[in-house]
């Protein structure tokens, strides 16, 4: 399976101009003969929303994002944005399109309450963890923070998901030798979860600035040896296409099985 990122800079508010950018780029990795693309975390809005996010969220009857569906009949699309429910909960959320319809709905389960963040004053938590079909591999899906607990990690490696999903919005803090600090941590976290769960590991995440805050890019794809297959640049807008192969992942087993196995009774956060 062919997939690509594209490591967007989304315009903050602008929910037309950002699905602009959104089909842009789906027509390029179609263009490229990729299955997926991958996009950020709140890639149709921008992050820091705050009292927009009641204007802003997506939801519930989806039909703002018709044209993408439409373009998911050629390749399967995962998009995020804050989502308003039936009951006028909001959530961070991140949806996987294919052939026409929404297959697949995370909800962040854990916003950040620390440092510049206290997304907990504006989105309720998610409270499943679950794995979908993607292409005949069993695929999850994260949203930023949730990755860094392992909780959530092990819970999709226990439903056996061979592809986590990452859409992010990870900000630079500090500059070192070799780039942003963070972005040591965040590759060591990418290659460990993937060679520990014998997966692919896709974290996407966005560029740009919003109130004082640079997002950093770094976008990076880990195989299930724990080795770096594709890593973008910093703080510009990139696309990339990188393989997804079902029989590196049968080699990595066969060699070194470290799957979980038995089956997860966790799937629920609350």
């Amino acid at each position: 399976m062919i997939a690509s990122i594209a490591q967007i800079n989304p315009k903050f508010g602008d929910v037309k101009v950002n699905l602009q950018k959104h089909y842009y780029y789906t027509d390029i990795a179609i263009k490229n003969g990729a299955h997926l693309i991958v996009f950020p975390e709140m890639s149709l809005t921008g992050y820091c929303l705050r009292d927009l996010v009641p204007e802003l969220s997506i939801g519930p009857d989806f039909s703002i994002l018709k044209p993408l569906l439409d373009m998911s009949h050629e390749i399967g699309i995962v998009i995020s944005f804050p989502e308003r429910t039936n009951d006028f909960h909001y959530y961070i959320s991140s949806a996987y399109l294919y052939k026409g319809q929404i297959i697949h709905i995370h909800r962040k389960i854990y916003p950040p309450i620390n440092g510049m963040f206290d997304d907990l004053k504006d989105f309720k938590r998610g409270q499943e963890i679950k794995t979908f079909d993607l292409h005949g591999f069993k695929a999850g899906m994260l949203i930023c923070r949730d990755i860094w607990h392992m909780d959530t990690v092990a819970s999709l490696a226990l439903q056996g998901a061979k592809i986590v999903i990452a859409p992010s919005a990870v900000p630079l803090r500090s500059i070192g030798a070799n780039g942003p600090n963070i972005d040591v941590f965040m590759e060591r976290t990418v290659r460990g979860y993937a060679e520990k769960s014998s997966l692919y590991f896709i974290f996407a995440n966005r560029v740009g600035f919003e109130e004082g805050i640079c997002f950093y890019g770094g976008s990076k794809v880990a195989g299930p040896n724990g080795d770096l297959i594709m890593k973008m640049g910093f703080l510009d807008e990139e696309f990339s296409i990188f393989e997804i192969s079902a029989r590196s992942i049968e080699r990595r087993i066969s060699i070194l099985p470290l799957e979980l196995e038995q089956e997860d009774t966790r799937g629920k956060f609350v």
